[in-house]
């Protein structure tokens, strides 16, 4: 339902710095996206569909922002990012990151946590041989979902923007 109403509302009129402080407290999270608009003179999210695609934005273009720095610091261009755990259940999350990133997205296990403790598990049973071993059969064991990258340019604008704001340029 948060999905589809934010996939109603009109892309890339406003976003925010998930690390900025004032989103570490719980509480009236939408309140604090509306203040942080205001507070950095964006447009100012009104209906709850608005400030659920404000989020999804920024948070896809916070991880491109630390996917070019991973790029910038290690000197590789990787061209494929893989996403695991329960967020991978939001799929529109998933799909925007491919989007921001321009590169394409693997998704999946859901269980990452789970099927890694019981990998170790089989290593020390020596049942599997080692790690590698133990990545190739849980890769072999799990479906993984693939999203690629649509729309490199309005993402690429919005990233210029985004820039912006995080850096406290818009202030």
């Amino acid at each position: 339902m948060l999905e589809n109403e934010a996939l109603e509302a009109q892309p890339f009129k406003c976003f925010i710095d998930p690390d900025d402080t004032m989103f570490e407290l719980t509480g009236n999270l939408p309140k604090r996206v509306q203040e942080f608009c205001e507070n950095s003179n964006q447009y100012v999210p009104t209906t709850r569909g608005e400030i659920m695609r404000c989020i999804y934005q920024s948070l896809a273009l916070k991880y491109r922002y630390s996917f070019d720095c991973l790029k910038e610091l290690t000197g590789k261009n990787y061209q494929q990012i893989h996403m695991l755990g329960g967020g991978i259940k939001d799929t529109l999350l998933c799909r925007m990151t491919a989007n921001s990133t321009n590169v394409q997205v693997k998704a999946g296990p859901v269980e990452a946590t789970v099927m890694g403790n019981i990998a170790v598990q089989y290593i020390g049973l020596k049942d599997i041989k080692d790690v590698k071993s133990a990545r190739e059969v849980i890769k072999n064991t799990i479906e993984l979902k693939t999203y690629e990258p649509i729309q490199a340019d309005e993402w690429n604008e919005a990233y210029k923007t985004y820039r912006k704001i995080i850096k406290g340029e818009w202030k």
